[in-house]
């Protein structure tokens, strides 16, 4: 094993410190600082002086685990490796300190190797600047990760053991059960403890087995529970999917499922082994008002996961429902709606509200207008602001260089011997590095705070050029390029009445929108491709995360990076039912057309016409008076009929009438089935009730 050999240059480190659990980092004097305590004693014995980087030197992840790189404190070291270099090495305690996994940490001696970073364990004492230092480190992290493995072997074989004799293995206990104390506490501190029945409310639920037996629905069983004022565990209505897995733990018929293992166990059943099975059988039977798995949607639902209710804040859900022809529309529903839990928000037709939002979106990005009267105050309000946090920069900027001085100066005239290093020294300087670095965080959170709001600012013209460059796109991607792209746009939306909050994410576009450009001009198929195998990040490092997200390590934010930044626009909702449903974003809809009022023909004055000009051309037909006048003879016929069987009077009382409302009493229908009365006294007797009627 190398020895650490001492360099003639001061050169800088950084202390790592790390601990799996938030409880090891908590208390006067925690497993992080014996970490940094041993490491600073290493420092001084060679002479290496702490970098400035972190806090005073030292970077801290506590409660995160070894078994990857997802850290936000060792990613602030590799960030800073590519770009600044403030240091030039790296010490921790122990090598698992760092990581456990030996892919992560080959891949971290070959960057620290080619960066020309120092690599220092203090417990096993190794120099990675060494070929037999980086084999040991490689060595032993293969070790650490045997012990890691063997370890979760372990305990899993000794929770199938507990299994076998049917006690409970730990992690959340059923609803309905809870723990009791049994016995008295063992030698080493640990109090064991019993599974048994809370009678609070397990008698209440056993109604969910016996409804289910019963073919009842699970949302009918929800509202039952409600009703009679039963809650979750955590106080709220109850859902499907609560129900279906609370009817499906074996747990609550006495049995224990670990490991793909079924085994009976010690504790009280809620429900008998008959019933339970009875409700199952029903549940997975595919009955009306069981449906609960998944239905493959013919239709791609572009805003699924963004949209919430602005009544409840629940997230929407998609939906389809089959129309008397046989045609599917979609819809989006609050899911609390759609449960009755107390919203009564209606659906929304999903292709209409995509396709709005899309022209929303093309129309802004001709339009940066648009996009100003959407984000309102808000720009105004982080323009003025611009200069008040400007102001308190400088003034914290003056504070920190006047304690910079003022301590120079101390640390001065205590080298020269004209202040001794006594007590009063040592508690002037340690006040003013506790003033220097909280002038620093406060100064940095003011830099951020600064950043964010110039982005507010200017959220106009970095909306307008996302738009932009993001339409260039969407309308040739295919739809999951398409749904990438707009998620990379919007952070979420919320719907009210008559207006919709859309909060969209600020940024360059062009490091925005990369990796959803790239699957919109190589997935042309619209086909999911897998994601890569293990892929290397930008720092060099490889981490079991990569599987999943190969850009985690990328945009995991470090200790020093501010979070992405979003701004709401309020767009108003122009909405309307017709044959169909007609809906649009910003620009109001045409005026709906009005029908024409209906005006209604007096049949007793077309009536008198029509006699008239038989009596004028004696030699004409019914036919030929018809063709005259545009009528049928059938109608011709009948307006003849009029004049001969109403009363003349009558006649001569409605022959000027323009009144829209004596004129719908006395209508030409009206009229005719008076005229096929057989007798005069009928005829009058009629008319009069109709004249009582226009009275009235």
């Amino acid at each position: 094993m190398t020895q650490i050999i001492r360099s003639k240059e001061k050169k800088r480190f950084v202390i790592y410190t790390r601990c799996s659990t938030d409880d090891q980092a908590q208390g006067d004097f925690t497993t992080l600082d014996a970490q940094a305590h041993h490491c600073k004693n290493m420092l001084d014995a060679f002479g290496y002086e702490l970098a400035d980087l972190g806090k005073n030197g030292i970077i801290n992840d506590d409660g995160y685990s070894g078994k990857d790189l997802n850290r936000p404190g060792i990613q602030l070291i590799l960030d800073n490796i590519e770009k600044e270099r403030k240091f030039d090495g790296i010490i921790f305690f122990r090598l698992d300190r760092i990581t456990r996994n030996p892919r992560d940490l080959y891949a971290l001696i070959d960057l620290f190797r080619d960066k020309n970073v120092d690599f220092i364990s203090v417990r096993e004492n190794l120099d990675s600047s060494t070929a037999i230092g980086r084999v040991v480190i490689g060595i032993l992290g293969l070790l650490s990760a045997f012990e890691r493995e063997l370890t979760g072997e372990r305990v899993k074989a000794s929770a199938i053991a507990r299994v076998r004799q049917g006690k409970w293995v730990g992690g959340f206990l059923s609803y309905g059960y809870k723990l009791i104390k049994k016995g008295d506490p063992l030698p080493n501190g640990r109090q064991q403890h019993s599974v048994v029945l809370d009678q609070e409310i397990a008698p209440r639920l056993q109604m969910i087995w016996e409804m289910a037996a019963e073919n009842k629905s699970l949302m009918e069983i929800g509202q039952e529970l409600t009703r009679q004022g039963v809650k979750t565990r955590h106080g709220k209505d109850w859902r499907k999917q609560t129900l279906s897995t609370i009817i499906k733990n074996p747990f609550y018929k006495g049995y224990i499922f670990y490991a793909k293992e079924m085994h009976k166990g010690i504790h009280e059943a809620l429900v008998e082994p008959a019933l339970w099975e009875k409700a199952n059988k029903m549940l997975v039977a595919k009955l009306p008002g069981h449906g609960f798995s998944r239905k493959p949607k013919s239709y791609d639902y572009l805003l699924s996961g963004l949209l919430r209710c602005g009544k409840c804040g629940s997230h929407l859900i998609s939906i389809s429902n089959k129309g008397r022809s046989g045609k599917k529309f979609f819809y989006y529903i609050c899911g609390r709606s759609k449960q009755k839990l107390g919203c009564n928000e209606l659906s929304i037709p999903a292709v209409v509200f995509d396709k709005a939002l899309i022209n929303y979106f093309r129309k802004a990005s001709h339009n940066r207008e648009i996009i100003a009267k959407g984000i309102g105050d808000a720009m105004r309000e982080a323009q003025l602001m611009t200069g008040r946090i400007d102001t308190l920069v400088n003034e914290t900027e003056a504070k920190l260089n006047e304690c910079h001085h003022e301590a120079k100066t101390l640390l001065d005239l205590a080298m020269s011997g004209t202040v001794t290093q006594g007590a009063t020294y040592k508690n002037k300087m340690s006040e003013l590095d506790s003033q220097i670095v909280t002038l620093e965080d406060k100064l940095t959170k003011l830099r951020t705070q600064k950043t964010v709001n110039d982005m507010t600012a200017n959220s106009a013209d970095y909306l307008h050029e996302t738009l932009q460059f993001a339409m260039q796109y969407l309308d040739k991607a295919p739809v999951d390029a398409q749904k990438s792209l707009i998620h990379a746009l919007v952070k979420d939306i919320v719907i009210h009445n008559d207006v919709i909050d859309l909060k969209m994410y600020l940024g360059d576009p062009d490091t925005v929108l990369q990796a959803d450009i790239n699957d919109c001009e190589h997935n042309h198929d619209g086909i999911k491709k897998k994601s890569p195998t293990p892929a290397q990040c930008r720092n060099g490092a490889v981490t079991e995360q990569a599987v999943v997200a190969s850009v985690r390590q990328q945009w995991l934010p470090g200790l020093d990076e501010p979070l992405t930044s979003a701004v709401q626009l309020s767009i108003p909702i122009h909405k309307r039912r017709a044959r169909g449903y007609l809906f649009s974003l910003d620009i109001p809809l045409p005026a709906k057309l009005q029908p024409a009022p209906l005006l209604r023909k007096n049949i007793v004055s077309q009536a008198l016409e029509y006699c008239q000009y038989l009596k004028d051309n004696p030699g004409r037909s019914y036919r030929q008076a018809g063709e005259y006048f545009g009528v049928s003879r059938a109608r011709a016929s009948q307006l003849i009929s009029l004049i001969n069987r109403l009363p003349k009077r009558f006649i001569q009382d409605l022959k000027y009438c323009k009144n829209q409302n004596i004129l719908k009493i006395y209508s030409g229908r009206q009229l005719l089935r008076i005229t096929r009365l057989k007798t005069p006294e009928k005829i009058n007797a009629r008319l009069q009730k109709l004249s009582a009627r226009l009275s009235s």
